[in-house]
């Protein structure tokens, strides 16, 4: 396997210009959409993953619960796929979550 040649300073300088380039492109409002949409995507899915291992559910067991397949609550947990608001709502109550919306 070869060595990487990254360093701390590499590192650090590869964030900075993530941030700078990531704080041009919100000034554009399709990409800050977009990028929020994605954003909510990641959230969504890292509460889910959190809150179901936490009861000890697998995918499988929650995806009966909520009445939907163990391949659709992968790819949420994932952040591969837009949720509908109805198995939002049936993930949510499953799990003891409370969607708040801000």
């Amino acid at each position: 396997m070869e060595k990487s040649n990254i360093t701390a300073d590499t590192d650090y300088k590869y964030l900075v210009d993530m941030n700078h380039f990531l704080q041009k492109e919100m000034q554009n409002s399709e990409f800050r959409k977009a990028y929020e949409e994605e954003s909510l995507k990641y959230i969504i899915a890292e509460k889910v993953k959190h809150k179901r291992k936490e009861k000890k559910l697998s995918q499988a067991k929650l995806a009966d619960k909520v009445k939907t397949t163990q391949k659709v609550i992968s790819n949420i947990e994932r952040g591969e796929v837009s949720i509908e608001i109805g198995l939002l709502q049936r993930i949510a109550s499953a799990l003891d979550l409370r969607i708040n919306i801000i």
